[in-house]
């Protein structure tokens, strides 16, 4: 088996997981970032590998509950003791040696928050592309405020640049965390005898990791409005070679340590339309008592970054400030 072979064996095993949220992103839909516009002026004003984007600790998000409830959905489904030995049979009809995932996936709690790294993205189109979302203008409290909206190509390529997986966060409680389990198991028994000729310690590794993804990207029902979308990295200790790059930066008083995205292109990697004239669709500005001069702010500082046509990439939303 080649390792394209291998790859598409992986693939096809353990990460079905959220496929066809794939269909949401048709033309014209855009991510959006929501950040502070000090936030959004430093990306801008940066240079070289400075300009990027920035991928947060888990332990830092604005609702810490999100990964806690991932992880009960987790803790539920192995409660039950069918799909637990249906998982061990799996393992087993493999390698013995992969159910050393299976045990180890309770055990890692802390783990998963300290080490995992995430960027929050949500799917906007239509009105949302010139008002943002009001529920996202509201949770980013502020008085300056503003959305850059992404345009989706170099998210949705799969490239070889960077270890970070983009994942649809899904809101379908714990019958579909459930049934995301349960397909996993349907697919290492389906394709057990290709799974029997890779390296186990690789096979029990992409266990593992997709079961993290689909922890790390399930949120409660209650927040599906939001529709996003995460950027994930794990952190590898030693690190891999196709690790992000990270630096200690201090936001809102905290030191902290963040992985991030240089916003340029990699084509050697497959990884294209990262750099800024093609990543930025618009900034949105959010409510603020003083648009007009956000805007101009925005115009000149996208002027002086050699962003074509700036004018039209800057738009106020209009919605006045209520907070």
């Amino acid at each position: 088996m080649d390792q394209d072979q291998q790859n598409a064996i992986l693939d096809a095993t353990f990460f079905q997981w959220g496929r066809e949220r794939e269909a949401d992103i048709t033309n014209g839909v855009k991510f959006a970032h929501y950040t502070s516009a000090q936030v959004a002026m430093d990306i801008f004003r940066a240079r070289d590998e400075n300009r990027c984007l920035w991928l947060r600790n888990a332990m830092l998000m604005n609702d810490f509950s999100e990964i806690e409830y991932g992880q009960q959905l987790l803790r539920l489904s192995l409660n039950n003791q069918d799909i637990v030995e249906r998982l061990k049979a799996a393992c087993n009809a493999i390698n013995t040696d992969v159910i050393n995932a299976f045990t180890m996936l309770d055990q890692e709690v802390y783990a998963i928050k300290r080490g995992t790294y995430l960027l929050s993205l949500a799917l906007h189109k239509g009105l949302e592309l010139v008002r943002g979302r009001l529920s996202m203008w509201r949770a980013y409290g502020g008085d300056a405020n503003v959305c850059l909206l992404l345009n989706p190509e170099a998210f949705v390529t799969e490239q070889t640049a960077y270890d970070a997986a983009l994942a649809p966060v899904d809101y379908g409680g714990p019958e579909k965390f459930l049934h995301g389990l349960i397909q996993i198991i349907e697919n290492m028994e389906r394709n057990c005898a290709e799974l029997r000729e890779i390296n186990p310690d690789l096979v029990k590794a992409n266990l593992k990791y997709a079961i993290d993804v689909m922890v790390l990207s399930t949120k409660h029902p209650g927040f599906q409005e939001e529709s996003e979308w995460r950027v994930i990295h794990r952190e590898k200790v030693p690190a891999q070679p196709n690790s992000p790059p990270s630096k200690i930066v201090c936001l809102n008083g905290i030191v902290q340590k963040v992985f991030y995205i240089p916003m340029k292109n990699m084509p050697e990697h497959n990884l294209q339309n990262a750099d800024l004239n093609s990543l930025l669709y618009k900034v949105l500005i959010g409510p603020t008592p003083n648009p007009d001069l956000v805007w101009e702010g925005f115009v000149r500082i996208l002027d002086e970054c050699g962003v074509e046509n700036p004018a039209d990439k800057v738009l106020a939303s209009g919605i006045p400030l209520r907070r």
